[in-house]
């Protein structure tokens, strides 16, 4: 009986997971970054850019933004860290506040037709008191993807008049021919 029970609740737990989607977001000391748009998809010669949160629930500490390392560049495209806006025009988070920005584009190489990149992003912060003295410096991370695919082709409708119209006349020719036997 114990068995049947262990089992049930193994399965249960496993249809969880199965459900249950883990989040990307990291937290460190109380400050959380998330890439709000982590999976993106475009097509060739597209720019791609992603957005961030930082919630900033130190209990306490301002976080001001240091740097933002992206992805390294690859062949097929050329990326742009300075859309970072470095938590706004202030600079800072106060404790028990949020902020979303701009954290990183890239174009796609309009001569590569399909591809794809994934990787993390890495935010590093300063944790500073109240007093403005330094309390640590922190690395956030999380998880980005993007793919690159062609367009697909769509006909013009004259393109599918023409098509129509053909296989009626097609069918209107044979049908008379038939009737002539």
């Amino acid at each position: 009986m114990r068995h049947r029970n262990l089992v049930g609740i193994l399965l249960f737990s496993l249809g969880l997971l199965a459900v249950v989607r883990p989040t990307n977001a990291d937290t460190v000391d109380g400050i959380t970054f998330t890439v709000t748009n982590p999976n993106l998809t475009g097509h060739p010669g597209d720019t791609l850019t992603w957005d961030y949160s930082v919630t900033n629930n130190s209990g306490g500490l301002t976080v001001f933004a240091l740097d933002v390392n992206a992805p390294r560049r690859v062949h097929w495209w050329n990326p742009d860290a300075s859309v970072f806006d470095l938590f706004g025009p202030t600079t800072m988070i106060a404790s028990g506040a949020s902020f979303t920005g701009t954290l990183f584009s890239f174009i796609s190489d309009p001569l590569v037709p399909s591809s794809s990149n994934t990787g993390f992003f890495d935010l590093t912060a300063l944790l500073v008191d109240s007093q403005g003295s330094l309390v640590n410096i922190i690395d956030l991370t999380d998880a980005y993807s993007a793919t690159i695919a062609p367009a697909a082709g769509v006909p013009e409708p004259g393109t599918m008049m023409l098509l129509a119209s053909g296989f009626l006349a097609c069918m209107l020719l044979s049908r008379r021919a038939a009737l002539r036997q």
